[in-house]
């Protein structure tokens, strides 16, 4: 009787995982552009795992990336013509989209990480005027003392 219930709680479980609600947790849109793009957090077999998502709309949105375990998207940052798109994964790793494919074009570590997690985080992406490079702020994850920092991504 008590593999039964052990079988049902696990079938219970993986369940509930599937039917498990998402949450968006960060979403951008571009300056001048009719576009959207978000991360998106839900239920797998590892606790939560988060996928990234871009659009015309949300209700149009498709799935442009599974992350893999451990990874988290911290910021998302788009080119002002929305042609670009940036997601920035473990505060140093830019992975560049491009809006009308929906391709991943590129992919740029801003910051040479340290460890896991590295101690310093890339905050404040901004695409230049025709997308070939970013700027941001390089600063440690912990405390204050940003410095400026600019990355080529075409």
């Amino acid at each position: 009787m008590a593999g039964v219930a052990v079988a049902a709680a696990t079938a219970g479980y993986f369940a509930g995982l599937r039917a498990g609600a998402a949450d968006d947790v960060l979403s951008a849109v571009p300056a001048n552009a009719r576009r959207v793009a978000f991360a998106r957090d839900t239920p797998c077999r590892t606790g939560t795992c988060q996928t990234l998502w871009m659009g015309t709309t949300r209700e149009d949105a498709t799935q442009v990336l599974a992350l893999a375990t451990g990874e988290r998207c911290e910021e998302i940052a788009w080119a002002a013509d929305g042609y670009r798109l940036g997601f920035v994964i473990n505060g140093y790793q830019l992975r560049v989209f491009d809006a009308e494919t929906r391709a991943q074009v590129r992919q740029v570590n801003l910051i040479d990480p340290d460890g896991t997690p590295s101690s310093r985080i890339a905050r404040g992406v901004t695409f230049s005027t025709n997308g070939a490079a970013v700027t941001f702020d390089d600063c440690p994850r912990t405390h204050s003392g940003c410095r400026s920092a600019l990355a080529a991504v075409r």
